[in-house]
């Protein structure tokens, strides 16, 4: 790649997709691990894996083949294979300089039932997200996303609706963090709505390599909370 190549950006580790897309001629990867406890119960999630493959100066496909995930409640233990997801990002507007008026892109994807029994679903479950963004300053940015999910839970379809709004700072010039608010409600079928705060930095690596870490709590609860690490690497 030439100098001109862009620093790489990533859609992980915050809840919130960024409304970049990859560049034309490149093919991105992320992937990582995270543990989290909810209540009783631990979960390990391993991979985490995102392929990103650009279809147009302005959209990209994306392959999402997830985690394998390991849980443990109450002395017992599940463990297999997620739901793989497809999809793609569309970017709809993007300003080269800052401007009132955000960034937006629109994400469309769906899981497809290829998970192990018990922790993946038995039906696809398609989801639209609108993708904000701001440049706010040469070191501040803002990014929100408004998801809507059809989702299917023991053979029941319900509406699921998520916001989120994350603020990132770049600390130095290859150094950038973030502090997010995410909800999604219902939480599952029959639940209420839950809310986390969470809050990780990335190290870049060159223009193509990029490494984070991130932490998060339940709002209601401290008791519930995640962790984890990860990389994105662009060729």
């Amino acid at each position: 790649m030439g100098s001109a190549t862009p620093a790489i950006e990533a859609d992980r580790p915050d809840f919130t997709e960024s409304t970049e897309t990859v560049p034309p001629g490149s093919i991105q990867a992320e992937g990582g691990y995270t543990y989290s406890r909810d209540k009783s119960s631990t979960n390990h999630s391993i991979g985490e894996l995102l392929i990103r493959v650009p279809a147009t100066s302005h959209a990209e496909a994306r392959v999402g083949l997830n985690s394998y995930s390991i849980t443990r409640t109450a002395g017992s233990v599940q463990r297999g294979f997620e739901d793989m997801e497809i999809g793609t990002k569309v970017r709809l507007i993007d300003h080269e300089e800052r401007s009132l008026i955000p960034n937006v892109s629109i994400l469309a994807l769906t899981t497809l039932p290829t998970g192990h029994r018990g922790i993946g679903t038995r039906a696809m479950q398609p989801t639209a997200k609108l993708a904000l963004g701001w440049q706010l300053s040469e070191r501040l940015s803002l990014q929100s996303n408004s998801n809507y999910t059809y989702a299917s839970e023991d053979g029941t379809r319900f509406s699921q609706w998520a916001n989120s709004v994350s603020l990132g700072a770049d600390l130095a010039p290859r150094l950038e963090s973030f502090a997010e608010w995410f909800g999604t409600s219902p939480a599952s079928l029959g639940a209420r709505r839950v809310d986390y705060l969470d809050a990780g930095a990335a190290m870049r690596f060159g223009t193509s390599l990029r490494l984070d870490a991130r932490i998060g709590i339940n709002t209601r609860t401290t008791k519930n909370y995640f962790a984890g690490v990860g990389v994105s690497r662009r060729w």
